[in-house]
């Protein structure tokens, strides 16, 4: 019998390693996802989008685990990003064939809360760094990750985007304040106006 020839296919450790952090961090991403879309089918396109894109990305993937969710949340950042201004396009096109003008909905609902409420007053970039911290749980040198900026950088922005909420906050009707636990983000709370940010 005669031996093949030719090269011995080799097993690409990309697929394995895609594997490994497609199981380790699906749940987190769809997470990450889903609070930032309007539908589920949304966040699993998403999700689905994002591992595309890590696929074609895997060598830069970082070698430390802990760094490996923030990378992750960034490119699902950028994926929402673009899936935002598709529906935007898409919207553009349905209001210059629709009548009426109030063929969109608004995006808040009704009962939403205090802190949610206020933050849709922010600017994008205060609103996602708030949501990195409050919602992901992320440290200041993980949110540098995800949004490709220095810890330090994060920890300013973080600063900023605290004051600001804190503005929009003191701005609305006593008695509609946020509760204790809406504040509290990984073991400290954001503080009412006049009271000194913990450096």
């Amino acid at each position: 019998m005669d031996t093949p020839r030719g090269p011995v296919p080799v097993v690409d450790d990309h697929h394995a390693a895609l594997e490994v952090l497609f199981d380790a961090m699906y749940d987190r991403v769809l997470a990450y996802a889903r609070r930032r879309t309007a539908q589920l089918a949304d966040a699993e396109d998403a999700v689905a989008e994002t591992y595309l894109v890590v696929w074609r990305l895997m060598d830069r993937l970082p070698a430390a685990t802990p760094e490996r969710l923030p990378w992750l949340l960034g490119i699902a950042r950028r994926v929402i990003a673009n899936q935002r201004r598709s529906a935007s396009r898409r919207a553009g096109l349905l209001r210059k064939v629709e009548a009426s003008a109030d063929a969109t909905p608004p995006m808040r609902a009704l009962g939403q809360s205090p802190v949610l409420a206020a933050m849709e007053h922010l600017g994008d970039t205060d609103r996602e760094i708030l949501r990195l911290v409050a919602w992901e749980g992320l440290s200041h040198s993980e949110v540098g990750i995800a949004l490709g900026i220095t810890a330090n950088a994060a920890a300013i922005r973080l600063y900023r985007a605290r004051t600001r909420l804190r503005a929009e906050l003191s701005e609305r009707p006593k008695g509609s304040g946020p509760s204790r636990t809406l504040l509290r983000w990984r073991g400290s709370k954001v503080r009412r106006p006049g009271q000194e940010e913990a450096q």
